[in-house]
């Protein structure tokens, strides 16, 4: 299984997360589209991964948008059973998520 972590403490806009994201090692095309549609597509068809996501409660407070990112997240591990996404409130806060 492919384990990818980041940290969500620097994302205070959506083309920061994005470009995160982009930038993770989840071969996302090179084509990938920034926006919350593309997102889910690429995480929907990913292959075994787990996505660790560091430091949330930071995205939660400085981005507007979280709560889509939020959903989105939720829905590609819905729709993908060989994805597995764990956010942690902290850096390595393995507690309740």
């Amino acid at each position: 299984m492919n384990r990818v972590t980041l940290s969500a403490a620097g994302w205070d806009t959506p083309e920061k997360a994005h470009a995160d994201l982009a930038q993770a090692p989840l071969d996302f095309p090179a084509h990938y589209g920034n926006n919350l549609d593309a997102l889910y597509d690429c995480l929907r068809d990913l292959p075994d991964t787990q996505l660790v996501i560091e430091d949330c409660a930071a995205a939660s407070e400085n981005m507007e948008k979280w709560p889509g990112f939020l959903s989105v997240f939720f829905d590609a591990a819905a729709e993908n059973p060989r994805l597995d996404i764990k956010l942690l409130p902290g850096n390595g806060d393995y507690g309740d998520n």
